[in-house]
């Protein structure tokens, strides 16, 4: 029920951190664990009953707001209602409505919008993790704070976000930062704490900020 920002340099071993949590990988050393189990022990499918996964790019069908949340799916309304309106798509709902036409690839529809449809998949599906893989790097910064605000006020859900933004009033709101270098976890804490520590992170920081 918390959520954890992953970060590092490119390379260092984000997205790979997140595909072992999906089980793409069983040759690995050690463990990795959900929920007491072995990943390379549990089947895929039932992995993805619980995981859901938000990239960069979301795929939209050339369909209503509503069918794209519910991949022509049969869901009460009131759960179908929930899930979007906590996944931040009220004012755009209210604008447009149910039945508005996203277009092919969801042309009419902005990057933050399309991000927001698929929190809103998620949730409907009533997923107890989501990972978020720079799902917010090719929208602008007010829309990326936007959507990142979205998944964290989500109660009850597990979320690993990557992010190569260092920003502190974004980062300091997750329960904790997983600091990756060169395949492994090299720090990891909250902001306050990383920052005081002056290690590794607080050099990404530095970075960052020139």
């Amino acid at each position: 029920g918390k959520s954890y920002a992953v970060v590092g340099a490119s390379g260092s071993g984000k997205s790979t951190l997140l595909n072992l949590i999906q089980g793409h990988y069983d040759g690995y050393e050690g463990r990795v664990t959900m929920g007491g189990r072995e990943i390379k022990d549990v089947d895929a499918d039932s992995i993805f009953d619980v995981v859901s996964v938000i990239q960069q790019s979301v795929f939209i069908f050339d369909d209503t707001i509503r069918r794209n949340i519910c991949l022509f799916r049969e869901f009460p309304a009131d759960a179908v209602e929930s899930a979007a309106e906590r996944a931040g798509l009220k004012a755009l709902l209210g604008e447009k409505g149910w039945d508005y036409g996203c277009g092919e690839g969801g042309a009419h529809l902005s990057g933050g919008e399309k991000q927001r449809i698929s929190i809103a998949r998620s949730l409907l599906k009533k997923s107890q993790v989501l990972l978020a893989d720079e799902a917010t790097s090719a929208l602008d910064t007010e829309t990326a704070d936007s959507v990142t605000n979205a998944l964290l006020d989500v109660e009850g859900l597990t979320r690993l976000v990557v992010t190569h933004k260092l920003d502190e009033k974004m980062l300091s709101r997750f329960d904790g930062i997983v600091v990756m270098r060169g395949g492994r976890v090299a720090e990891q804490g909250t902001f306050d704490k990383l920052m005081e520590q002056k290690g590794y992170f607080y050099s990404l920081y530095q970075v960052y900020r020139e």
